[in-house]
């Protein structure tokens, strides 16, 4: 057994090198985590089933036999139908207020108004187009799938006949223990402070009982949530988990897809600055503020509709802010752990930077044995 307090469970049954494990939209950063010791899950949400496939295969081809995964969206409370019906739901006093916004905030028609980033791509065929990406995963042998939004339960006895690890992310106890009940390999802790879609329940309350759940099964905690540096993974440890997992820390990074003045504002963002908002997608969820979340929080503002609704009212004026380049109304999923952020570096700095500082706090906690009488 290693006496490293770095080499976890995790790293026992994965072969990553340190217990850092790296969500990111972007391929660059997950090739650069995983070359440099950690695991790298990729966000699978609005890539097309060919671009997907692409992706594996190209993470492949520079990682070998490192451990990734590929994060996908597969909502439980989800409103289905065709989508003239759905369409019809969204109540006319939400619609003059984003028409509102764009005539008193000059916003201009877009060109294309099928973009619209995360907002455009959870409307309707969502469950669908998951399922269809799904069996590209199952296809393509990836090592792990991870739930990011939604139990993966169903598809737990499947994975596990084809050697596939199945990681589900939680913000509240009894999602976990479902998971747990369900064979879910790893369950990814996330507390209140993360970016994208977060619960309500802070990260040092939720790791300890979601550990506790874990305790005598075979499933892991990652512990997420506010995670950007090695302090973060030294208290995860001593929770209880078996590791980190991190997701704002790599969009400020060199090989991260980010837009530039995106990048520039999380290294100046404080914690304050990310909060959550309905707005975009109508589940709770963290973003850098924006204009467009200021907007959302006026006194006059509807309260968001639910997924795929605000989806699917607001994806047409995201498209036309995106396209038109209006920097202060333009934001992206970030998490407190912003004001952990100082620098725009290398993904591969990240994790060793992560890893030294967790390393110096553990060894400073067991105290220098070459002090003692």
């Amino acid at each position: 057994m290693s006496t490293d307090p770095l080499h976890t469970r995790l790293c026992e049954e994965y072969g990553c090198e340190v217990p850092i494990v790296a969500f990111a939209h972007t391929r660059d950063v997950i090739t650069a985590v995983v070359n440099a010791g950690g695991i790298g899950v990729l966000g699978g949400l609005g890539k097309s089933t060919d671009t997907l496939r692409a992706d594996i295969r190209w993470i492949k081809e520079r990682v070998g036999d490192r451990p990734f995964g590929i994060d996908l969206v597969v909502p439980a409370s989800f409103v289905e139908g065709n989508r003239e019906d759905v369409e019809a739901m969204i109540p006319q006093g939400h619609r003059d207020f984003v028409a509102k916004l764009k005539q008193d905030n000059a916003i201009p028609d877009a060109r294309d108004s099928s973009a619209g980033g995360v907002g455009g791509v959870l409307g309707v065929g969502l469950l669908e187009r998951s399922r269809d990406q799904l069996e590209v995963l199952f296809e393509e042998e990836v090592p792990i799938f991870a739930s990011g939004l939604g139990s993966p339960a169903f598809v737990v006895e499947r994975a596990h006949s084809q050697g596939m690890k199945v990681w589900g992310l939680v913000g509240l106890p009894r999602q976990a223990r479902r998971q747990i009940e369900s064979g879910t390999d790893v369950i990814i802790a996330q507390g209140y402070d993360a970016g994208g879609h977060s619960g309500s329940v802070g990260t040092f309350t939720l790791v300890p009982e979601v550990v506790e759940l874990a305790s005598g099964t075979d499933t892991m905690v990652l512990a997420a949530g506010g995670v950007s540096g090695g302090r973060h993974l030294a208290a995860a440890l001593a929770m209880g988990a078996v590791g980190v997992w991190t997701g704002t820390v790599w969009l400020a990074t060199h090989e991260s897809s980010t837009q530039m003045f995106l990048k520039e504002r999380l290294v100046e963002a404080q914690a304050e600055d990310a909060y959550q908002s309905r707005a975009t997608t109508g589940k709770p969820a963290r973003w850098l503020r924006s204009k467009w979340t200021d907007a959302w929080k006026q006194e006059d503002a509807p309260e968001p509709l639910p997924m795929p609704l605000q989806p699917m009212l607001v994806n047409p004026v995201l498209a036309d802010i995106q396209q038109a380049g209006m920097e202060d109304w333009i934001t992206t999923p970030a998490g407190q752990s912003v004001v952990g952020i100082h620098e725009i570096k290398p993904a591969a700095q990240v994790v060793f930077d992560i890893a030294e500082e967790a390393q110096e706090m553990l060894e400073g906690l067991a105290g220098d044995p070459s002090t003692e009488a």
